[in-house]
Parts: C-alpha cells; sequence; structure tokens
C-alpha cells in the first residue's frame, strides 16, 4: 500500500493519533488497521467510477471528526482533551516568542527587566550556543507551564481568546520550497561574495563615486553563524520538498531555528551591525545620526525575525514530540 506522507489520509491519520490513548504499539497497530480500512473504503468507490481524491473526501467525511474517532477507539485521560491540545500549542508558541523577545531585549539592555511581579533576566552569555539553548529550554518550560495551568484550571478563558486552531502539521508545497531554497541561495552569495558591493553605500568624492562598505564588526563577526543559518535553511527546504514532513525534516526545521535565533542574538548583542565610518567625509555630521538610524531599524527586523523563528521553533518541537510513538516516519 502506498502512502504519500502530507496527503489528506495521512493528515486524518496524525490528527487520529494525537487524540489516543495507551501504548505505542498499540496505537501502531490501531493506525494501521485505520488506514487499511480507509484505502479499502476508497478502492471501492474508484472501482465504482468515482474520482479518487473525491473517494478520499467522501470517505473521510463519512469517517468523521479524526479526534472523535482517534479518542473513541482509544480512550485516554490525557492532561488536555484532543479539543483544545491545538489551541493550547498555538498559544503556548506565541507567549514564548513573546516572552523570548523580551528576553533579547534584556540581553541587549544588559540589565534585568521587570514588569510588575514578572521579571526578565538577560541571558548569561549571548555568544554561547550552550547558554542561548539553556536560556531558551527555561523560558519555554515556565511558558508552557503557565499555559497549562490556564488550560487546565481556568477553562473558561478560551471564551474570550478566541484563537484559530490550525492544525501543526506542515503543509508543503515543492514548487514554492524549491524557490525558497534558492532565493536563500542567492541571500548567501549576496552577503558573502557579492557583500561589498550590494552591501554599500555609494557616495559622491572628488575623485568620483567611492563605494563604501556598511558591513561593521557586528556583522562580520556572525558571519559564520550566518552561513551556518543560511546552509541549515537551505537544506531544510530542500529536505522538505523531497521527503514532506518527516522526522527528519522537522528536526532539521528546528536546527535551522536553533540556528537563526543564535545568529540574530549574537547580530543584535554587537554594537555595529552596519558602519558608516568610511562615509564620514561625505556626509559629514549626518554619517553619526544616519548610521545609528540604519543600526535602530537593523535591529528591530532582526528581533521581529527573532519572535517569528521562536514561534516556529515553538511549534516544530511539540510536532516533532507529538510525531513520536505514532507510527513510523
Amino acid at each position: 500500500m502506498t502512502r504519500q506522507v502530507g496527503d489528506p489520509v495521512e493528515r486524518w491519520l496524525d490528527e487520529a493519533a494525537q487524540a489516543m490513548g495507551g501504548d505505542a504499539e498499540r496505537r501502531r497497530d490501531v493506525l494501521l488497521e485505520l488506514e487499511s480500512t480507509i484505502h479499502d473504503r476508497v478502492d471501492e468507490r474508484v472501482r465504482r467510477g468515482e474520482a479518487r481524491d473525491a473517494a478520499v473526501d467522501g470517505v473521510l467525511g463519512s469517517l468523521g471528526d479524526p479526534e472523535e474517532i482517534g479518542s473513541s477507539v482509544m480512550p485516554g485521560r490525557p492532561l488536555l482533551d484532543a479539543k483544545r491540545t491545538r489551541s493550547f500549542i498555538l498559544r503556548t508558541a506565541i507567549l514564548f516568542a513573546a516572552h523570548f523577545l523580551l528576553v533579547i531585549g534584556a540581553t541587549v539592555a544588559g540589565r534585568e527587566l521587570s514588569l510588575s511581579v514578572l521579571r526578565i533576566r538577560p541571558i548569561a552569555d549571548p555568544r554561547s550556543f550552550l547558554s542561548l539553548l539553556a536560556h531558551a529550554l527555561e523560558t519555554l518550560c515556565f511558558d508552557a507551564g503557565l499555559m497549562l495551568v490556564i488550560h487546565a484550571a481556568l477553562p473558561r478563558f478560551a471564551r474570550f481568546v478566541r484563537l484559530p486552531r490550525p492544525s501543526l502539521a506542515v503543509t508543503i508545497d515543492p514548487r514554492r520550497t524549491l524557490e525558497g531554497a534558492f532565493f536563500l541561495a542567492l541571500v548567501a552569495v549576496a552577503v558573502n561574495p557579492l557583500r561589498d558591493r550590494l552591501l554599500a553605500l555609494y557616495v559622491p568624492s572628488a575623485d568620483g563615486v567611492v563605494r563604501v562598505p556598511l558591513a561593521g564588526p557586528g556583522l562580520l563577526d556572525s558571519l559564520l553563524f550566518l552561513n551556518l543559518w543560511l546552509g541549515l535553511a537551505i537544506a531544510r527546504d530542500l529536505a522538505y520538498a523531497r521527503f514532506r514532513e518527516r522526522r527528519l525534516t522537522l528536526a532539521l526545521d528546528l536546527a535551522s531555528c536553533a540556528a537563526g535565533l543564535f545568529c540574530l542574538l549574537r547580530i543584535v548583542a554587537s554594537e555595529r551591525v552596519l558602519d558608516l565610518a568610511g562615509a564620514q567625509a561625505a556626509l559629514g555630521p549626518s554619517a553619526d545620526s544616519l548610521g545609528a538610524l540604519m543600526n535602530a531599524t537593523f535591529s528591530l527586523l532582526a528581533l521581529a525575525t527573532t519572535a517569528l523563528l521562536a514561534a516556529r521553533a515553538a511549534r516544530r518541537a511539540f510536532r516533532l514530540v507529538m510525531m513520536r510513538g505514532t507510527r513510523p516516519a
């Protein structure tokens, strides 16, 4: 029986597996039985002349909600019921992204931030990957615990915060994924061999137009980590295009997010990402103010990207954990 990861049947089985209790081996057996039943019904409809896509939609629709089916065939006592698991994960990811963004702000400021009773500690050594990882895990555990208390002890809280319930499954469009990998490759070329030509300010002088490179020490010192991030991101997109959603591709996605967070943290914590010192003669006193404005804008963009990466990392981590023990990748 051939099964493509990411097809409607696969997604239906994923959602059913998330609602199942019991041991992992029994869950795999039940999922295989469900999958066999679905394909048998689809084949029967196809033999009657129905198109395969329509047959799949019809069979899945007749079976009903996958979470209800999963919880009925293998009931358990989860801490969070299936209906609220996705909203819990989404809200935890959003809370973690906001919390870690404040952590980065405290690290850049070099002091603890006090928000009423909540205190945001800066990262002890922002240039150490282990220090970054330990602080991120501590933040994630705190946020997950806090959201778990809110969902478990205050179930009515969900009535006041109505958020969508998207599936955590990664939907892959191979063409767009390959386009993303190609774009990242162009970025890698732009920040390496073409960096001094593209990231430069062209100013007039007595000898004509002079090219002033803008890459400051904050960017150059983090160039190795930036290339590592880009390399992992390209590998992730190519793996998604070839294998779609699997544990390997999710692990690559997580590694890319971790490299990106570490790289952005180094860049934001640096004093000068862009340097206009070479343009002092042409710009005069405005060079310092323009340089400060450009660095502030760059830092804000980096912080926004950090928040998006943190939320993505949380979603992929939860997805990877939920895929374990369901069925072979």
